[in-house]
Formats: structure tokens, C-alpha cells, sequence
């Protein structure tokens, strides 16, 4: 992999604590580890990048299980894009531009049992590659991405299905962003999203793969945190495994 430069933002003094509060349960969170902003989801491929020296600390919450960090929690929209979805992104996570929107919408087609009649939304749809897939389809779907700035925001709530691929684990608020989602339901509706949870995991394992700051991992998830954040939004949630996960108010119909 080639080099990729060193971030524009000044190296900031380290500000960490022994312990904060746990940003989906509010309980105390201890120091899990450090890792280098450097650290990158390739690195189970066997892909480094340099170290830059950038400390980025992580904590685990006592009861929920949740692993996140409060570093990029100032950050503004400019600075993520800046710092991590620049024009290098790709070189950390190479699926993200057709790879992974081309399979998703095989997926979705096959979960909704091919009902094109759904309104759909893909929220944090970078690229809207997985909308543009799913109305090539014959669905009716629309992207929508906050940290794009001209993306056109969703008109009101009534989407019967909305998807969220690899978002999760990059939002400094998961209580807010899931709730922000939960807002563009329709009665019946449901969020379909993924994010790999580690209940496995055992003590000060931040060398896991999935834990990397380059790839705006910043938010790391235990099934029973999961739990907590549907259930604090008076929502059901299930599990098809530990990466794919269904958030509801009522089963809709269109999967009974």
C-alpha cells in the first residue's frame, strides 16, 4: 500500500481521562487501550501504514460492553472529511466505493423478498452507489449522507425500510444517529444496519482490527450495548449474526 500522507491537522496534546461515561448506558468507562490514528482495517490484510505518532485512546464501558473513544468528539464535519474521508479513504477501506454497495443491494433485494412498492433510504450512503444499485432494480430508494453538505436531506418520515451500511461504528454520537434514523421511519418500519460487535473480546484487545481510527471506527458495539441503545429509543432489535442487525417498533409486515 502506498504511503499516505501525514494529516493537515496539527498533533494535539493528548487530553484523556482514567475514566468517562459510557455514550450509549452512561455508565462508568475505563481506559481500554491506545492505538495509533495510523491503525487501519487493512491491517488484517497485512497492509501498514506508517505510524504518525498520534495517540487515540479508547475506553470500554464496565456495563454495556461498548468500546469508543472521546477524541474526535469536537471534531467538526470539515475536520472528518480532512482527516479521514479524504481522498486516500479508499486505500483503507478499498470495498467501499463498489464492492460493498453492489453486494448490499443484492442483499436488501433478497431481505425486503424483492418488494419494490417500499420506500427506502440509505442512510449514510456516501456515494449513493447502493441507492443508484437499488432503483436500477426497480426500487424506490434515495441516499442520504450528513457529512455530505449539498446531500439532499429526507423529506419527513414514512420510508418503510432504512438501510445503514458501515455507520455505526463511525458516529461519535450512536444515541443521536440512531434516533436521527428512527425519525425517518414510517409505521412499520425498520432499520436494517451493520456493525460487527465483540463480545468476544477479551481485556485490552485494542489491537482487534476492527478498532481503527483511520478508518473513523470510533464507535465499537457489544450485542447487549446494541440492545441498550434500541431499547432507551423504545425499540426492538434482533441479530442475524454479529454484523447484520434489524431495529423496529413492530415487525412490518412485509417480513411476516
Amino acid at each position: 500500500m502506498a504511503n499516505i500522507p501525514v494529516p493537515r491537522a496539527l498533533f494535539r496534546e493528548a487530553h484523556w481521562k482514567v475514566a468517562v461515561d459510557c455514550k450509549i448506558c452512561r455508565s462508568s468507562s475505563s481506559l481500554y487501550g491506545v492505538v495509533d490514528f495510523n491503525k487501519s482495517c487493512e491491517e488484517a490484510r497485512e497492509a501498514f501504514l506508517p505510524l504518525l505518532g498520534w495517540p487515540v485512546y479508547y475506553y470500554q464501558c464496565s456495563v454495556c460492553g461498548l468500546v469508543f473513544t472521546v477524541d474526535f468528539d469536537h471534531w467538526s464535519k470539515q475536520q472528518f472529511i480532512d482527516e479521514i474521508y479524504n481522498q486516500d479513504y479508499v486505500k483503507v477501506d478499498p470495498d467501499y466505493a463498489e464492492v460493498r454497495p453492489i453486494n448490499n443491494a443484492k442483499m436488501v433485494a433478497e431481505f425486503v423478498q424483492k418488494n419494490t412498492t417500499l420506500a427506502m433510504l440509505d442512510y449514510g450512503g456516501g456515494n449513493g452507489r447502493l441507492a443508484a444499485e437499488l432503483t436500477a432494480l426497480g426500487f424506490d430508494a434515495m441516499s442520504f449522507d450528513p457529512m455530505i453538505d449539498d446531500a439532499p436531506a429526507p423529506d419527513g418520515s414514512g420510508y418503510q425500510l432504512i438501510t445503514a451500511f458501515e455507520v455505526m461504528e463511525h458516529t461519535p454520537n450512536p444515541v443521536e444517529t440512531m434516533a436521527e434514523m428512527a425519525g425517518f421511519l414510517g409505521d412499520g418500519g425498520a432499520i436494517l444496519f451493520s456493525t460487527l460487535t465483540i463480545d468476544s473480546l477479551p481485556p485490552r484487545n485494542v489491537g482487534f482490527w476492527y478498532i481503527s481510527p483511520r478508518n473513523g471506527h470510533v464507535t465499537i458495539y457489544t450485542k447487549k450495548s446494541l440492545q441498550v441503545l434500541a431499547e432507551g429509543l423504545s425499540l426492538e432489535i434482533h441479530h442475524f449474526n454479529d454484523g447484520l442487525h434489524l431495529v423496529y417498533d413492530k415487525v412490518p409486515s412485509w417480513l411476516k
